[in-house]
């Protein structure tokens, strides 16, 4: 018989042993719950291994037990979220994106390009990049793709003044009358009042129109001398008299060259080198109204989108500026910079053939 000191001393023995029967049952337990979830995560990731070709999975990865896993398994992610408050939402079912190859004769067509050529016809950055000549036949001779027609402000020609070829549609003036190309004359500007070379490639403009039945007026008047500075004061008294002396005029230039680089300002085509062309739009100011600066805009566009579609990279873009430039005075007036004092006149002359009949194509569509 045991006595009441006997038990007593055994109670904490029990206790231990007590102890350990249930750390024992507990570790055994979380033992099978890591291995079944070890399971789970092991299967889910087979499953998504034979799938990775046919099907994108969502973040949650919920959708993806319904299609391919027994309903009635538990989720990884629920069983792992549970509890936490908050990420218990991202299991939240999503629908599997599906993703299905494409093939077809366009794809085909364009992955033998690509590997053949390195050109994808899809981008045009990458027919400019490897500079094809071949490429530039795809331009249609026939509707352009940017026309009068196609620019919401461009100014009606007035259709009374173009059928006639006896009257002048084109006026060409130079306000820096003595700017000068240095490989001809030797300096930036003439001095003492001499007309500069400028005034030669404004006359080359004018026997290119004529050429293409275009009848020109070119003033050779000096506007810069005393005042280089107060230049524009003298040059809107003669585009005002050009204009309302010759009513019939449907388009009217102030002709200068650029300051800048040479590298900056030439373009060579087939060989040849020219004198890149900036159109120059003036916007106006407070104090200086310019009310027609929308339509001299869209003209300006006009003759940027042609240049460029004959010699790609001619014309070197659009400069806008908060002034007038004397492009007040009628709805196509613009100021036209060609090369820059490093430039040569005989660069500066081949540009303004082209301007030339880009400009004699522009009165012929809209006659």
């Amino acid at each position: 018989m045991v006595t009441r000191k006997e038990r007593k001393q055994s109670t904490p023995n029990r206790l231990w042993h007590n102890f350990l029967q249930v750390q024992s049952t507990s570790k055994f337990f979380n033992i099978m719950l890591i291995g079944f979830m070890f399971l789970m995560a092991s299967g889910l990731s087979v499953a998504t291994y034979l799938n990775l070709a046919t099907s994108a999975i969502p973040v949650s990865g919920s959708a993806y037990y319904g299609q391919y896993m027994p309903s009635f398994w538990p989720k990884g992610k629920d069983v792992l979220f549970l509890g936490v408050p908050g990420l218990s939402k991202a299991a939240l079912p999503q629908n599997a994106v599906k993703i299905t190859p494409e093939l077809n004769t366009e794809i085909v067509a364009r992955k033998m390009m690509l590997v053949f050529t390195g050109i994808d016809f899809k981008d045009l950055h990458s027919l400019f990049s490897h500079e094809i000549p071949f490429m530039l036949a795809f331009k249609s001779a026939g509707t352009p793709t940017v026309s009068a027609a196609s620019l919401p402000n461009f100014p009606k020609f007035d259709a009374q003044s173009t059928t006639g070829s006896d009257k002048p549609l084109v006026a060409i003036y130079h306000t820096h009358t003595a700017e000068a190309f240095v490989p001809n004359s030797g300096v930036t500007h003439r001095p003492g009042g001499q007309r500069g070379d400028i005034v030669d490639v404004g006359l080359a403009l004018a026997k290119q129109l004529e050429k293409n039945g275009v009848k020109a007026i070119h003033s050779a008047t000096i506007h810069d001398y005393p005042s280089f500075m107060k230049a524009y004061g003298p040059s809107e008294i003669t585009a005002q008299k050009l204009l309302t002396e010759n009513p019939s005029i449907q388009m009217i230039f102030d002709i200068h060259r650029d300051a800048d680089k040479r590298e900056n300002v030439t373009a060579v085509f087939n060989g040849v080198a020219m004198a890149k062309i900036t159109i120059v739009v003036a916007t106006g100011q407070q104090d200086l109204p310019q009310p027609h600066w929308q339509q001299n805009h869209a003209f300006a566009k006009l003759i940027d989108a042609k240049l460029n579609a004959k010699y790609p990279g001619i014309c070197r873009g659009l400069q806008m500026v908060e002034w007038r430039y004397n492009q007040h005075l009628h709805p196509r007036a613009l100021l036209i910079e060609v090369g820059s004092q490093e430039s040569s006149k005989e660069e500066a002359v081949r540009s303004m053939e082209i301007l030339g009949d880009v400009l004699a194509e522009i009165l012929a569509e809209n006659r």
